[in-house]
């Protein structure tokens, strides 16, 4: 067993790698799902193609496969490959990287068929004894009852002739739209006059009928921290920041962030179109400069919630505490990925591009 790869405890049927689309020759192959065209995506030493999405989907789902197979969301993401051997049929799941270096490395692969003993001979073994291996769980226990995976990999063969001819070009129209995606922030961009010179961002993607624009701060200056400053004085917007909204593209959900309080001063530029203006803020935070557009607030002093952490900077990782919390509470009531993040402790002038 390999440490890169986890090798799967059912075995694939002869038919599989066709049934998904693949068309070379290679003795071994991966797929997996890339979310930013919607595709199934096969790769082996020496080419890479698109793939049959319904036949993937079917897979997926299949009563056979998904206890199997559920945890690693291949349907969802790209983090994961499944691999096949297509002479010993075994199935590995292992993380993209890894498997790519295992096809781009012949030797790699040749060893890791020595290692698990290149058991041709078992491929007649069934998924009923398979599956019955994989855990000891009463929850999977039913499925060793359930019609042997030959079927499913016959629905999987009929819906391969029918499916081929509309997925192709949907895929050319997405990879279209994703070549031509432009990045929100400019090149130049930074905390503004006045602000700090701690700019970060984060450039994402842009997939669906609309963009999520992320903008972070502590602050838009320092009066708060003054000790001669009223309490009242200090309940109001202290200063604005200035937002400017050019891009054109897809309607956009405009996220706004801050601890203290700020005015958000929002030009928006002609063609661009603002769906709804989301501010978040311990102190209270106010928009001018656009009407007609709804703005929904969340701050502790007005409403007596936030939404979520008040990040200004970018993490090394999506799992850090710095950006996890609010930008996934964005992107779970939005439903929409995140298209990009600007940010600074203090920042004055920000652009979406």
């Amino acid at each position: 067993m390999s440490n890169l790869v986890q090798r799967l405890e059912i075995t694939a049927h002869p038919q599989l790698e066709k049934s998904l689309g693949y068309q070379g020759n290679s003795r071994w192959v991966a797929w997996r799902w890339e979310p930013d065209i919607d595709q199934l995506i096969s790769s082996d030493s020496k080419t890479v193609s698109t793939g049959n999405n319904m036949a993937w989907l079917v897979f997926l789902q299949h009563d056979l496969v998904q206890p199997a197979l559920q945890e690693y969301n291949f349907g969802e993401g790209d983090r994961y490959w499944l691999l096949l051997d297509t002479e010993t049929r075994n199935l590995y799941v292992g993380e993209g990287k890894a498997v790519q270096s295992l096809l781009e490395q012949p030797e790699s692969l040749a060893l890791l068929a020595c290692l698990d003993g290149g058991n041709a001979g078992q491929t007649a073994e069934t998924w009923q004894q398979t599956l019955s291996k994989l855990t000891p769980k009463t929850a999977f226990r039913h499925l060793t009852n359930v019609i042997p995976f030959g079927i499913a990999a016959a629905l999987i063969g009929a819906l391969g002739v029918g499916t081929g001819l509309w997925v192709v070009p949907t895929v050319q129209q997405k990879l279209a739209e994703k070549t031509t995606f432009t990045s929100p922030i400019s090149s130049a961009a930074n905390c503004g006059i006045g602000g700090s010179d701690d700019f970060s961002a984060y450039v994402g993607s842009s997939t669906g009928d609309k963009e999520l624009h992320l903008i972070g701060v502590y602050e838009a200056n320092a009066e708060h921290g003054k000790v001669n400053l009223s309490k009242s004085a200090l309940a109001k917007p202290s200063k604005r920041i200035e937002i400017k909204v050019e891009r054109r593209n897809k309607p956009i959900i405009l996220a706004l962030s801050a601890y203290e309080p700020v005015n958000w001063n929002v030009t928006v530029e002609p063609g661009a179109v603002i769906e709804k203006i989301i501010v978040n803020g311990y102190h209270n935070q106010t928009v001018s400069g656009v009407s007609g557009i709804p703005i929904e607030e969340h701050s502790y002093e007005e409403t007596g919630k936030y939404l979520g952490d008040f990040i200004y900077k970018w993490a090394a990782t999506p799992e850090s505490t710095d950006t996890a919390s609010l930008v996934t509470k964005l992107e779970e009531i939005n439903r929409t990925k995140l298209t990009s993040f600007q940010g600074c402790y203090r920042g004055t002038n920000f652009s979406i591009k």
